[in-house]
């Protein structure tokens, strides 16, 4: 049985589907060993899968937006989509309640830099508040770890981050989910499946594609604790009820409840996004970073 190796961008929940892929067993159902790697923060899955290390990997289309734009040649595209929507919840220590315009008075500590950043600019326009106008709590951006250490210990502020760290926060009671960038936006091609172009035209690309959907599909269509309990190896800092609320506001959300094959409105309002911050200048196709095994 041939091995496929998978990672992500980064380690989330919201990426559980990828995860399910191995721990539910959906590559092995067609023949494959799959083995997901637990990314390191920075991770940089386009270097993984040129020198081999991964077959495919939690990327966003944004990313080869990044080369299109220093126009560094690359052979990697995108054949699945994983979310719908952003993934990222916004905490508050505030118990009395939640209003945008609190952010300004801080700490709010957010995930700085390329799409997650990107994304939480964008939404946060639609409610008035100028991500700019905000002040930074650190010169330079800290980790997620040290944003939830700080978050946890302090009286005031906010957080910003994926599923579980919010829900876990909540769990232990150090800070309530108040709102979801996901919410927000709305549709939009946020994650995706991304490898090599010779990769996704093979007959092992096309089982890929194939598991991939099967268990997306099992993922927002089960029971939040059946699948949390699948994935729950994979996410040991987090208790196993704290990864079962994630899970079952993602399904609320609907960001697995869609097709594998990105639409046109989930690509265009992408590049919306990417557009507002100035981070693509142009409006590139979706042929130019999308390929499906069955084109």
């Amino acid at each position: 049985m041939k091995t496929i190796n998978l990672t992500a961008s980064r380690h989330a929940v919201f990426y559980s589907p990828l995860i399910a892929l191995v721990s539910q067993g959906f590559l092995e159902n067609e023949g494959l060993k799959g083995e997901y790697h637990i990314p390191n923060p920075g991770i940089n899955v386009y270097e993984k899968i040129s020198n081999g290390e991964i077959d495919f990997a939690q990327s966003a289309v944004s990313q080869s937006w990044n080369f299109i734009e220093k126009n560094i040649p690359s052979s990697i595209k995108h054949f699945a989509l994983i979310n719908s929507f952003d993934g990222f919840f916004i905490n508050s220590k505030n118990k009395e309640g939640f209003e945008w315009e609190d952010l300004y008075k801080g700490p709010f500590y957010y995930v700085r830099g390329g799409q997650p950043e990107a994304m939480l600019k964008y939404a946060l326009d639609k409610k008035n508040i100028d991500i700019n106008k905000i002040k930074l709590v650190s010169k330079n951006p800290l980790n997620t770890k040290e944003m939830y250490d700080l978050f946890s210990l302090g009286n005031s502020g906010f957080f910003h981050e994926q599923g579980s760290y919010p829900h876990q926060l909540q769990l232990d009671g150090h800070g309530k989910i108040v709102a979801s960038i996901g919410d927000i936006i709305g549709p939009v091609a946020f994650s995706t499946l991304c490898a090599e172009e010779k990769t996704i035209k093979s007959d092992i690309g096309k089982k890929i594609s194939d598991a991939f959907k099967k268990s997306k599909k099992w993922v927002q269509n089960s029971d939040s604790m059946d699948v949390a309990k699948s994935v729950h190896s994979y996410f040991n800092d987090f208790e196993l009820d704290s990864v079962s609320n994630a899970i079952k506001d993602y399904q609320k959300l609907g960001t697995w409840d869609s097709d594998t094959k990105i639409s046109d409105i989930e690509y265009q309002k992408a590049i919306e996004v990417f557009q507002f911050s100035n981070l693509i200048s142009k409006n590139y196709s979706k042929d130019d970073v999308v390929l499906y095994s069955e084109d």
